[in-house]
């Protein structure tokens, strides 16, 4: 709602073949909001850690163990004795074909390693040395495949309620020149003093160029679910798209449909210097049978790593149906390692490594609202699928009733079995 102008008509001059002056508007307008969010506690996580290896890599690990155990590599210089080496290698020998390896015989590995760093140091002849730097080489490799994965403990976490508000000023100004282009600019301040990124644009017969604090052009045609609460409740009805910091962007829109495209001008040692740094979307809107239709599809490449979406929005009387898919490719696949050599004592080991293809996650959501009068009723669903890993599903539901000027909202979501309830009054000026 926009109650004032700042400066209702703005006499802009002209430079340049007497052109006539041009009339511009600067335009003020706010929010604000206050409420409460109170989000469930988690429970707490035990701690665990989960070793692989190969058997490959195991029986190598085991025939290096044998080499110093059984005195085929002479002892070092220092003197231990057979009797103390033998104590601490047979500690060593792990299962044949165990793909997970408890921690205490990694850490026997890990001791094996120390033992073979000592010989490759203080061997008594240098083909001893030499022999032993190579095993010491393989068994890092060993070691480097053989990554843990840990699971941190974490402490139970009790619910909490917190206060939430905010005040927002928004800036606007728009124009026209004399030979018909339209320019403007867009721009906030908040409560706490600072100020946030703004956009300009001008535009014509030829379509909009924008810069400055955009979205990608994926999601400016894409778009997402509709959300609940006063603040959002944690914003779960948002999807992850990665163009979401370009800055600057061209769109045009004819005949019902509308297109956008968007980049981000590399600055210095932007990451994004090494790889692609796109996005592109494309709507169709129209009238059937009384319903208005939406179809989107957007798609974006940043770096090495793409995503697609996919929108399709129904509005009909007070009821609106939006649906969302959204698909992020996360790297390239990883080539697969064949082995170079047996897993004979002073011969390179290289392990066998399957080719890994980096899971993709889908994510998929659907929204439903409905307006009667004052009152909106609004419930989304949102899940993101990621191959190996446990799905997230959120979901929310909540309402909204406009007093005039202040609205009541009120939401509650389940964050991935996470419980969160957002409840506020909204203004606007």
């Amino acid at each position: 709602m926009k109650h004032k102008y700042l400066a209702s008509t703005a006499v802009v001059a002209l430079v340049g073949f007497g052109t006539a002056a041009a009339a511009a508007e600067i335009t003020i307008s706010g929010t604000a909001r206050i409420g409460i969010v109170t989000t469930e506690g988690a429970a707490a996580i035990t701690g665990d850690t989960i070793y692989s290896m190969t058997a490959v890599d195991q029986s190598f690990i085991n025939a290096i163990d044998s080499v110093i155990k059984y005195g085929v590599i002479p002892e070092v210089a220092s003197g231990a004795t057979s009797g103390a080496l033998a104590t601490l290698q047979s500690m060593t020998t792990i299962a044949a074909n165990n793909t997970a390896p408890t921690a205490a015989e990694m850490a026997n590995i890990t001791a094996l390693r120390a033992r073979v760093a000592e010989v490759a140091a203080e061997g008594s002849t240098s083909a001893v040395r030499s022999a032993a730097a190579i095993d010491l080489t393989s068994i890092d490799g060993v070691l480097a495949r053989s990554n843990a994965t840990v699971t941190t403990a974490v402490a139970k976490k009790s619910d909490t309620t917190v206060g939430k508000n905010r005040v927002r000023i928004s800036f606007a100004g728009s124009g026209t020149t004399d030979g018909g282009l339209t320019y403007g600019f867009s721009a906030r301040a908040d409560h706490s003093n600072t100020s946030n990124g703004g956009s300009q644009y001008i535009s014509g017969a030829f379509g909009k160029i924008s810069m400055g604090d955009l979205n990608g052009g994926d999601e400016q045609m894409v778009g997402n679910l509709s959300g609940v609460g006063s603040s959002g409740a944690g914003s779960h009805q948002e999807f992850a798209y990665q163009a979401a910091d370009h800055n600057i962007g061209y769109s045009i829109s004819m005949a019902g449909v509308s297109f956008a495209a968007t980049t981000d001008l590399v600055r210095g040692a932007d990451a994004t210097a090494t790889g692609s740094n796109s996005a592109y979307g494309v709507k169709w809107s129209g009238d059937m049978g009384g319903a208005t239709v939406g179809l989107a599809i957007g798609t974006s490449k940043i770096g090495n790593k793409t995503e697609d979406s996919y929108s399709v929005g129904v509005s009909m009387g007070g009821l609106s149906i939006k649906a969302v898919s959204h698909t992020n490719d996360n790297g390239p696949v990883t080539a697969a390692v064949t082995a170079v050599s047996s897993i004979a004592s002073g011969v390179a080991h290289v392990g066998a490594v399957a080719e890994v293809a980096n899971a993709d996650t889908d994510t998929t959501g659907l929204s439903i609202s409905y307006a009667m009068d004052a009152m909106s009723v609004t419930a989304y669903t949102r899940t993101e699928s990621t191959a190996g890993v446990a799905d997230k599903d959120y979901s929310g539901v909540g309402f909204t009733y406009n007093m005039g000027g202040a609205t009541l909202k009120a939401g509650f979501v389940d964050a991935n079995d996470i419980s969160i309830m957002d409840f506020g009054i909204n203004f606007s000026f």
